[in-house]
């Protein structure tokens, strides 16, 4: 049985786990989608607010980290196209490679929705250097529309990084 909920201090570890398991320096199969960044366990911690998980049969299937709103370090780099009012800002979603496919991360997005049916959402997807070509199509078959370009000479690791705003 799947139950999407807010998670629990006691899940960072299985959080952490898996944003490593999935960071593109681990990820052998990048072409099904990767994390840029591994979110240490104390950060987790001190954060679960902003977290929401994926239960299938009593262990973590996935995970859904967020914020408030859009961070304001990025808009300097970003050139929107629309509008980013009033909108909660997805850091990073992810599901485990074995529980793709059964609609996991569509129902961590209803989740937010249902919570805050008046914000839209924002992601970010990256294109450059390596495009996120899994999560670019996850997204948009979900309805999220490009509302801006975020570019960063060094971000996250890469140099010359270029990524899709996306909202729903």
């Amino acid at each position: 049985m799947l139950i999407i909920e807010k998670a629990k201090k006691e899940d960072a570890k299985s959080i952490h786990d898996i944003s490593r398991e999935l960071n593109i320096s681990y990820v052998k199969d990048k072409d099904r989608g990767v994390l840029l960044r591994i979110i240490s366990e104390e950060y987790i911690e001190q954060n679960i607010n902003n977290f929401i998980v994926a239960r299938l049969y009593g262990s973590i299937a996935g995970f859904l980290w967020f914020n408030t709103q859009y961070p304001d370090e990025l808009l300097d780099d970003t050139v929107l196209q629309g509008n980013i009012d009033n909108c909660i800002y997805s850091e990073q979603i992810a599901v485990k490679r074995e529980y793709e496919g059964l609609g996991i991360g569509r129902k961590l997005y209803k989740f937010i929705k249902e919570n805050s049916p008046d914000k839209g959402i924002l992601v970010f997807v990256n294109t450059a250097p390596e495009g996120n070509k899994a999560s670019f199509s996850f997204h948009t078959s979900i309805g999220f529309k490009t509302v801006g370009i975020f570019h960063r000479k060094y971000f996250c690791g890469f140099e010359d990084f270029t990524s899709k705003l996306l909202r729903l």
